[in-house]
């Protein structure tokens, strides 16, 4: 996908009705936090510590940082609000120089995944919503998006998921 075009999606994504955007914007932040690293963590360690998740699979979301942020220093994207000056950073939460991929969206495809498998509890929603929150946000660029989705299926798919 071109860069103009993603460019274009987050723009168009940006321009709500005004009487709407400040009640989107709340909630595409509070979409977005639930995935931000620290409380990520401490989502995965309760998780853990109730036993919905087991010791190899905290590793597996652990682990994941590293290769997320391992990418994201190789590829050194810029993020979209940097790019291009039309595009408002609405991030409250601190972040990571680099967009791709999304940490926010890989941390929520594999901890779905992972809570589908042990308690049966259909999530395949929410990736999708805090990627799109992600892109709303002006951070990240749809193929950021669509790079964690990739990546959550190689992970998985090594770790015989």
């Amino acid at each position: 996908m071109k860069e103009d075009t993603e460019i274009n999606i987050i723009k168009y994504l940006q321009q709500l009705p005004s009487k709407y955007k400040n009640i989107v914007t709340k909630l595409m932040r509070l979409i977005s936090s639930l995935f931000h690293c620290k409380l990520y963590i401490i989502i995965v360690l309760f998780l853990y510590l109730i036993e919905k998740i087991n010791t190899f699979q905290v590793f597996i979301l652990f682990s994941s940082q590293f290769i997320i942020f391992t990418i994201k220093y190789i590829i050194k994207r810029e993020r979209p609000f940097i790019v291009d000056k039309d595009i408002k950073l609405l991030e409250l939460m601190n972040f990571d120089t680099y967009s791709f991929p999304s940490g926010h969206t890989l941390n929520a495809f594999l901890l779905s995944y992972i809570l589908q498998k042990n308690i049966g509890i259909n999530l395949s929603f929410l990736p999708y919503l805090v990627g799109l929150s992600r892109m709303y946000l002006g951070v990240h660029y749809p193929t950021d998006i669509l790079g964690s989705l990739i990546l959550s299926k190689i992970i998985l798919y090594l770790h015989n998921f």
